[in-house]
């Protein structure tokens, strides 16, 4: 991020450097599942709104029918 001081950056990999390094191995793997988590959860998400979504539009057939039904030609 662009936000964080650098002197907060600085103090933050310090934290991130005095962990062993099975914690941190630890840490980043669960991290990485979490994110992987997040995205193919929304992107589930995603999906079932595009399927709601398309069924609630009428197709094009069936409009060009209900017109011509209507009489309004």
């Amino acid at each position: 991020m662009t936000d964080t001081p650098e002197h907060i950056k600085a103090l933050q990999l310090k934290i991130w450097l005095s962990k062993p390094p099975m914690e941190r191995l630890r840490q980043m793997m669960a991290d990485n599942e979490s994110l992987m988590k997040f995205w193919s959860g929304t992107h589930k998400k995603d999906k079932t709104k595009d399927v709601e979504h398309d069924l609630l539009k009428p197709e094009k057939t069936e409009a060009k029918d209900l017109h011509k039904r209507s009489g309004f030609n």
